[in-house]
């Protein structure tokens, strides 16, 4: 069975890739690098491997580029159209795995501050960090204030979440950053939950994260931010 299996999964990784290519093929006919774009992430998403997304859904899909530009069927700009949208895919491989990269080293501590236990949030958060490739350590609900500095300490994250769904909650967080930050004063800080408000933002280096789906582009500023302290 486990044979069978396997050839099931390589027959059906293999529809994926062609449908990526005509996907990719269809949007470099277009000029449309939006949808060009959008092929390659799903590529990248569906693990498919750098030198595979090369060899068979770009490469293949410029060969009939070219091949249409030699039979007249396309025109010198649109060759040179699929070409520039080509190297931005490139670039844009080079920088997810670049970013990629940085987020294996960098570790996010999340908690909930003394009185919240709602860390329903924070768990998502932690998933969807986990899941992008982030170093994420949970501490969970009831986290006392005075305890902060030490966590840091020990954990050393580059990036410190707090989940504030109370209005009590959000009182102390002021206190909460200030503790933190006694022990690394470069620590990003983000802040989310329904109690969580933009004015929050104002200390350097904290973000307000109202959706679980932008927890991942948030921490990529701060650790970005971080690495040029």
């Amino acid at each position: 069975m486990v044979p069978e299996r396997q050839e099931t999964q390589r027959l059906q990784r293999l529809r994926a890739i062609g449908t990526l290519r005509e996907a990719y093929a269809a949007a470099l006919l277009a000029g449309e690098e939006a949808s060009a774009e959008r092929a390659i992430r799903d590529a990248i998403d569906a693990d498919i491997s750098e030198c595979t997304i090369y060899d068979a859904i770009m490469a293949p899909a410029l060969r009939r580029i070219g091949e249409g530009w030699a039979s007249g069927e396309l025109s010198v700009a649109d060759e040179h159209l699929a070409t520039h949208i080509s190297t931005r895919m490139v670039a844009l491989q080079r920088e997810l795995s670049r970013v990629s990269t940085r987020r294996l080293t960098t570790r996010v501590l999340l908690c909930g501050l003394e009185q919240e236990h709602h860390v329903v949030g924070l768990e998502m958060a932690a998933s969807v960090l986990l899941h992008a490739g982030y170093d994420v350590r949970v501490l969970g609900a009831n986290v006392p204030i005075d305890t902060l500095a030490h966590a840091v300490e020990r954990h050393e994250p580059a990036i410190i979440g707090f989940s504030a769904t109370m209005a009590t909650t959000a009182k102390v967080l002021p206190a909460a950053i200030y503790e933190a930050r006694s022990a690394d004063p470069t620590v990003g800080v983000i802040i989310g939950g329904a109690a969580a408000s933009l004015r929050m933002e104002a200390t350097a280096g904290t973000a307000v994260c109202t959706h679980v789906s932008d927890a991942v582009d948030i921490a990529d500023g701060l650790a970005q931010r971080a690495s040029y302290n």
